[in-house]
């Protein structure tokens, strides 16, 4: 069973994850669609990358105050039905185009433009959250910064 999201505040927690860098899996905090609260980086992992990474998000310290996941995933490495089981939080995978294995996603057209979204939430609970963390260009906060991290490469941490 899954956390329950209850009411959708202006500055709900929620963690964007995106699988861009072939080294790892890049996640960022943000609080609403205004805030940065943190930014973490998970090696990927060979054997069952998505029970590695939702067992690192569980370890986060951010953990306790998350809300909901969203997910950029264009190759398909994590599974999102696996990440929700483990780390228990609404997991959103969504796409810019039209995904390749698109049979479960659907579109959501929201103030900014349209977007491909794969999850188990009902369309008013995902429609909330992307109308507080949706503030620009074309993909959620959340997910928005994490691609961006990606691409350039985020450090792993200290030496």
């Amino acid at each position: 069973m899954r956390r329950p999201i209850g009411q959708v505040k202006k500055e709900i927690r929620t963690l964007g994850l995106d699988t861009c860098n072939p080294r790892s899996v890049v996640g960022v905090i943000v609080r609403g669609g205004l805030y940065l609260d943190g930014v973490v980086s998970f090696p990927h992992a060979q054997n069952e990358p998505a029970r590695n990474c939702a067992e690192r998000i569980i370890e986060l310290k951010y953990f306790p105050e998350l809300r909901a996941m969203t997910l950029h995933d264009p190759k398909d490495q994590l599974d999102p039905k696996l990440l929700e089981r483990v780390t228990k939080l609404p997991t959103i995978a969504i796409s810019k185009g039209r995904p390749r294995h698109g049979r479960s996603y659907r579109v959501f057209q929201g103030k900014l433009g349209r977007i491909w979204v794969k999850t188990r939430l009902e369309s008013p609970a995902f429609g909330k959250i992307f109308s507080v963390s949706w503030t620009i260009e074309k993909l959620p906060e959340p997910v928005r910064i994490a691609h961006l991290l990606a691409k350039q490469g985020v450090p792993r941490g200290p030496p």
